[in-house]
């Protein structure tokens, strides 16, 4: 299916050097076309900075054209047909048509046979033409997501592709093909001979996906993950907070959704920041989630706020708050508290042990005027001054 000028060509020509590439391999008699995510994307009018491109001439004669024209290039993917090229500050992979049959008039259609989802094999040149050989545009509009041909067979060619099925349900997925869930279902066990970093990887891109709840339930329910991780405990949860994050207009976290879903304790944390590929000040940040015991009444005015930054710091203070508003409707109180823990700054005791040698104060005894000056400062406000916690120094010690 062609559709003319459907995408315009600014989308996907982010830069002169991708521009350039299109030229030199008309130039030379060769075909150059965008295919998968940076076309559906385009489509779906959504930003992205991966681009894979494909043409219809061999790796060898792809090499060859790039050293009339001082490109340099490597082969990156023989099994594959892939050529890695450098044109002027950026690096592409372009890969070739791998048609068995090369006069066929139909090698780009077969190429497109070759790849998993409808969505994902979707083409387009540099004018901005599209070519849709699998009706995979309408999918897209629709929500359709699909296997090409047969599901079974699909899946063989690689196992990854049950973790990319439920990936792209997770980000598009309204109305899910019943013959791909379940060849996804029924091939489950193939997923143990795929690198655990790999599934991780689709595992960690799912969960911050739009329709992460739709695709998580699926994996959850029929056990597609069962050697990896156990169920979480509230995936109703994770809905409720995607909803309450969407009202108001925060950016998404995976530390909170991890948390309201799991509700991990602090050992279970470890695991799951694991399993989820977090960094390690995410993993410190989902450990301390779990360690801290607060409720909402300890949001309720302005001191007890100053307390809690003072304690655990912004962004604990402002996920655990968020996690314990997920079933309140009053989105003004909710809008109200986070603009005061944005906003507020975070309280700094202002006396340090060095001032109080300074003073004379005994150096033996130092560790015990802090703590008992600091505890006296925590518990009114933590507003005093370091003049004011002098002169209380003064009046007990």
């Amino acid at each position: 299916m062609f559709h003319p000028e459907y995408i315009d060509p600014k989308k996907l020509i982010t830069n002169d050097d991708i521009l350039k590439l299109f030229q030199l391999v008309e130039k030379h008699g060769g075909v150059l076309r965008f295919v998968g995510g940076a076309v559906r994307d385009a489509i779906a009018g959504i930003d992205r900075s991966d681009i894979d491109l494909v043409t219809d001439m061999s790796p060898a004669e792809f090499s060859d054209m790039c050293f009339d024209e001082g490109l340099k290039c490597v082969p990156i993917g023989i099994q594959f047909f892939t050529t890695g090229v450098i044109v002027g500050d950026n690096f592409f992979k372009v890969t070739s048509l791998s048609s068995d049959d090369e006069n066929s008039k139909d090698e780009w259609k077969k190429d497109a046979a070759k790849r998993d989802l409808t969505i994902n094999a979707v083409y387009a040149d540099d004018k901005g033409n599209v070519f849709d050989y699998y009706n995979g545009i309408r999918d897209l509009e629709q929500g359709n997501i699909k296997f090409i041909g047969s599901p079974q067979e699909t899946i063989e060619a690689d196992y990854i592709r049950i973790m990319r099925f439920f990936r792209f349900c997770a980000m598009f997925g309204k109305n899910i093909d019943s013959k791909s869930l379940k060849a996804c279902i029924d091939n489950k066990e193939l997923l143990h001979k795929v690198s655990l970093e790999k599934i991780k990887e689709e595992l960690f891109k799912i969960i911050m996906a739009p329709y992460a709840v739709t695709a998580l339930k699926l994996i959850f329910e029929n056990g597609i993950l069962d050697f990896l991780i156990a169920p979480p405990k509230s995936i109703d949860n994770l809905e409720k907070l995607c909803v309450l994050v969407d009202k108001l207009g925060i950016s998404k976290s995976v530390i909170r959704r991890i948390f309201v879903m799991f509700e991990p304790d602090a050992k279970r944390a470890v695991r799951l920041a694991d399993i989820f590929r977090l960094t390690k000040d995410q993993k410190e940040h989902l450990i301390e989630l779990c360690k801290v015991r607060i409720s909402l009444n300890n949001f309720k005015n302005i001191v007890l706020i100053k307390q809690l930054l003072f304690k655990y710091g912004r962004e604990i203070c402002i996920d655990k708050f968020l996690c314990l508003n997920l079933d309140t409707e009053n989105i003004d109180f909710i809008k109200s508290t986070l603009n005061t823990l944005y906003s507020e700054q975070i309280p700094v005791f202002p006396l340090t042990g060095k001032y109080l040698l300074s003073l004379g104060a005994d150096s033996k005894l130092l560790g015990l005027y802090i703590d008992s000056l600091k505890k006296d400062w925590y518990e009114n406000g933590c507003v005093a001054t370091r003049d004011e916690l002098v002169q209380k120094y003064r009046e007990i010690f």
